[in-house]
């Protein structure tokens, strides 16, 4: 005659148990005061499931169990159990929803000429014209530090207080 602990083991499949199952397993792991027995677990396996089927893993579902316990933890397996009722993620979309609305694209501006333009047109910060056309190599490198020195200090002295 087989032992409870046998039947159990035949069910979840020769030793072989679900992500859910093996992610409060290890719950008490990650927090002390919410360690689970074998019977727990099995008992919140299929709560523990359905935030899988909605698309959360193992780190989130752990995360999402474990923050912010009470101080005194009674039951460990009704602090699971309301926590996975009362936290269950939404159920989210496979696909983009297609209403005929495109989706947003993002617009950037050349930092030469300031032409805006798609993120695949502007390269390095220049677009096609300014990349193409040939940059004079001028004495304005000492101007321009001195200027942002000027401006640094501008900005300084405005920040002391009276």
């Amino acid at each position: 005659m087989a032992g409870p602990a046998e039947g159990r083991r035949h069910v979840c499949g020769l030793g072989r148990h679900s992500p859910a199952y093996l992610a409060l397993a290890r719950l008490g792991r990650t927090e002390p005061r919410l360690a689970l027995s074998a019977a727990d677990c099995q008992t919140l396996e299929a709560l523990a499931a359905e935030w899988f089927a909605r698309g959360v893993d193992a780190a989130y579902l752990t995360h999402a169990l474990t923050a912010g316990p009470p101080a005194r933890v009674d039951s460990p397996v009704g602090l699971v159990r309301r926590r996975l009722n009362d936290k269950l993620p939404p159920h989210l979309p496979t696909a983009p929803a297609a209403h005929g609305i495109p989706g947003r694209r993002l617009l950037v501006e050349c930092t030469e000429c300031g032409a805006p333009g798609p993120s695949e047109a502007i390269l390095d910060g220049f677009c096609r014209p300014c990349r193409q056309a040939p940059r004079e190599a001028t004495a304005a490198g000492p101007a321009i530090e001195r200027d942002i020195q000027v401006h640094m200090k501008a900005l300084r002295d405005g920040l002391r207080l009276p």
